[in-house]
């Protein structure tokens, strides 16, 4: 009987120990840019200036794909698919319902950047208009 008892004990406290597991890094995979969320989100602006919209609405959005692993990131641009991009580590700082602070590090510079989550897409604020950049999930 003490032996079944303790058994079953055991068993709970092993089942309880996975319910404290972090949950997996749910940025890890890879993300693209969006040309027409961004565009959306940068003409809802109204004081952006006519020739920097020209510039951002000339092929400068979708053309960028983020992959994150669960340590380290990499940027590609559309048409150096072939080159094999830098790795840069990052860390998630904090996670909540709706967005990512993540801590990276960039020519032996740190520094921390929201991401905020928005269903299969996250975005960031973009340009000292703070318009949105939107990266949605490609795998």
């Amino acid at each position: 009987m003490k032996f079944k008892i303790l058994s079953i004990t055991l068993l709970c406290v092993v089942a309880l120990m996975g319910c404290d597991e972090k949950p997996a890094n749910s940025l890890v995979g890879k993300w693209k840019s969006d040309v027409s969320k961004s565009l959306d989100s940068m003409h809802s602006m109204k004081n952006i200036p006519d020739e920097t919209k020209a510039y951002f609405e000339k092929d400068f959005f979708g053309r960028l794909t983020i992959e994150y692993k669960p340590k380290t990131y990499s940027a590609v641009l559309e048409g150096e698919e072939g080159i094999k991009p830098d790795e840069f580590p990052y860390r998630i700082v904090e996670e909540t319902d709706d967005y990512y602070i993540v801590e990276s590090e960039l020519l032996g510079t740190k520094f921390n950047k929201k991401l905020f989550k928005d269903r299969t897409c996250y975005y960031e604020l973009t340009s000292e208009w703070n318009f949105r950049e939107y990266f949605c999930r490609v795998d």
